[in-house]
């Protein structure tokens, strides 16, 4: 039995487990396993299909940041669930934020994890980003700059900024799952 039909046999939580050791083949199978149903959770609460796809990559982006502290004794789907839940209120938060002026020094954002406690993916090491691309993604989830902070440090606009972000994301999950045919964008 090859590696391929060997994983689709193994639970979810088998997987993680072997997706923690380092194997990413186990990834592209849960990913393929449990994307269509997180993009569902988000569009039963969100509208805007550029903002489902922002954060359905952050899920995933998150998901993979975080592996290492998933704890085989907990259902894996829950735990995708909880990470889904908390970037689908990280961002309805940001968002109020950003057409609140009154409370943007005053918010503090307490389910963002240190980024001292997660493993960095080496942007560096992602073919096809550009370097602008890397800035914007190294500001928003290593040193969680909001997308207003980013454009002002690279002297864009802000829909250009969540833009380079959005296209930034999808090339670290194509460098992830390399032999993803379908994006995001075809899911309805």
């Amino acid at each position: 039995m090859n590696k391929t039909s060997e994983s689709k046999q193994l639970s979810d939580e088998e997987l993680m487990v072997r997706y923690q050791e380092g194997d990413y083949q186990s990834f592209h199978t849960l990913y393929f396993r449990h994307h269509q149903r997180i993009y569902s959770y988000l569009t039963k609460r969100l509208k805007d299909r550029e903002s489902i796809e922002e954060i359905h990559q952050s899920i995933f982006f998150k998901f993979h940041r975080c592996r290492h502290r998933y704890d085989k004794r907990y259902p894996l789907l829950k735990w995708l669930y909880t990470i889904a839940r908390s970037e689908l209120l990280d961002f309805c938060k940001k968002r109020r934020v950003q057409t609140s002026p009154l409370y943007e020094e005053t918010t503090i954002d307490s389910s963002t994890e240190s980024s001292n406690a997660t493993e960095q993916i080496d942007l560096e090491q992602i073919d096809g980003l550009t370097t602008v691309e890397r800035e914007a993604l190294t500001m928003r989830y290593y040193t969680e700059n909001d997308y207003q902070e980013i454009s002002q440090k690279l002297q864009v606009s802000y829909p250009y900024a969540r833009k380079l972000v959005s296209r930034g994301l999808k090339k670290v999950k194509q460098a992830l799952v390399p032999s993803e045919t379908k994006t995001s964008r075809d899911i309805s």
